[in-house]
């Protein structure tokens, strides 16, 4: 079967950055420019594992996650965040959350991560 990573992010250069890394390594990607959109689709296609920033328009990431949560639908997920340490604070009691992850990123760790949860 094949494994879907949904891809949120208001910023169109990382969107398409990590698209393209992860369908390297071969897996689906589907895209999301924010959380409320990113809900949408999540409910249409639950995906095997969400890369969200962090702060967002519409919904965030840390409620688009509670909400998710509310509904018992714990998907992994890996929070990306230009402040990774106020994030991390944020995010330490939602289940879903597997691994924050500071913006830049290394392209290398994201192969491994978004590996190891997956496999």
């Amino acid at each position: 079967m094949d494994k879907t990573v949904l891809v949120v992010d208001d910023q169109i250069g990382i969107r398409l950055l990590l698209e393209e890394v992860i369908q390297q390594e071969g897996y689906k990607v589907e895209l999301a420019l924010n959380g409320k959109e990113a809900l949408d689709k999540i409910t249409t296609n639950k995906p095997d594992l969400i890369m969200l920033d962090y702060k967002l328009p519409i919904i965030d990431g840390p409620t688009l996650v509670k909400e998710l949560e509310k509904d018992n639908l714990i998907i992994p997920t890996i929070m990306m965040s230009g402040l990774p340490e106020k994030a991390e604070d944020d995010v330490q009691n939602l289940k879903s959350v597997k691994k924050t992850i500071g913006k830049p990123f290394q392209l290398n760790d994201i192969r491994q991560l978004v590996k190891n949860i997956l496999e």
